[in-house]
Order: C-alpha cells, then structure tokens, then sequence
C-alpha cells in the first residue's frame, strides 16, 4: 500500500567561512513522497527528496548555469547515494514551498542574491522555446508554469543565444515567478534536489 504524505519541512541554516569557494547553504527541507507499509501498518520503506537552496554563488564560478548544475549534481544524502540535480519544480506545491522558504528565510534578501534570482532545473538551451526538466522531461500542462508578466522572452540584449536558462525570480513584484535568465550573465542562488530512498535526512 503506498500512502502520499503531507509535505514535511526541515528547515535550517548554514554558513561556511568567507573564503570558501562555493556557494552557503541557506536552508534545506525535506519531502515525503511515499511510503511503502505493510498490512498492519507498519512502514517498510520510505522515498524522500530533500532540497537544498544556496544563496548565490561567487562572480568567478562561471558559467553560472552549469557550474550550478554541477553543485547540484556533487550532493547526496549518504556516501554512494543519488546524485543531486538542479531542482524540478514541476509540482505547483513543492514550487510554492521553495519560494516561500526563500521567503520566511529571507533569502531573497541582497545579503544573501544581489541579482534576485535561484537557478532551477528548466531550461530551452536545446531548442528555443521548448523548455526541459532537469529530468529530461519537457515542461506540460498541469506543471508549474507561474511566469513573471511578459516572461519568458528571450531578451537578445546581452547575448545573440537569448534567456536560456530559467530562475525564480524575487525582483520587483514578482516574488519567486519564473523568467528566462541568460545562462552565464549573473551569478545567482541554486536550488537543489537529492533523492534521499530511505528518508534519512528527514526528521519528524
């Protein structure tokens, strides 16, 4: 029997010393997914994924996009575990509490992103106009798809390429709506997801 879970959060702060190279880790929660019982209600196994959102990243660790990615992909929750990835907000609900632990956080504060912004998993690098989850699958119906007004654009102002790369956006009135970002014009925040398959980072 598999039983879908509320959403459960474990939020906390980190820092790390001012010559580290990476980006700090400004919070982290995890998700339930599901869980496997057995006839007497037992739990036998269990599926998390945790998130990890960073603030942003040094001017020097370019290109920001990829560089962000591969963050992402160095996480897991136990040694041999899987790898991270750059988050799939494709749930409307996992995508409203990323941003509102930006929020409550206050992540999107310019002490932590000058440049108002988190990388996520979607991007139309591969085709323009053709958004992709870091999952390898494309952007539907029915997935979260809350853009900022007029986004995305693909604004050629900086580059010929265009916005291929797409963040969660904290400028203006736009708190935490998509928008198509250049890749490797300015440095943001990374959110991050690892699958965690036995739950060990979660705590009820």
């Amino acid at each position: 029997m598999i039983c879908k879970l509320a959403v459960v959060f474990i939020a906390f702060l980190a820092t790390c010393s001012a010559n580290h190279r990476l980006p700090r880790e400004g919070a982290s929660f995890t998700v339930v997914n599901e869980v496997s019982v057995d006839n007497e209600g037992k739990n036998v196994n269990c599926m998390c994924t945790k998130y990890v959102i960073y603030c942003e990243q040094n001017r020097q660790n370019r290109p920001y996009y990829l560089k962000a990615a591969a963050l992402c992909r160095s996480l897991s929750v136990l040694p041999g575990g899987p790898r991270g990835r750059l988050a799939v907000l494709r749930d409307p609900l996992i995508a409203k509490e990323v941003r509102d632990t930006i929020m409550s956080k206050k992540l999107n504060a310019r002490s932590c992103v000058k440049y108002y912004g988190f990388w996520i998993g979607l991007s139309d690098a591969a085709s323009e106009g053709e958004f992709i989850w870091a999952d390898g699958k494309s952007l539907c119906v029915g997935d979260h798809r809350d853009w900022a007004p007029d986004e995305p654009n693909n604004n050629t102002k900086r580059t010929k390429r265009g916005q291929d790369c797409v963040q969660m956006w904290f400028r203006y009135d736009y708190p935490g709506l998509l928008d198509d970002e250049y890749c490797d014009a300015r440095p943001k925040g990374i959110v991050c997801e690892v699958q965690d398959p036995y739950c060990h980072s979660y705590r009820p």
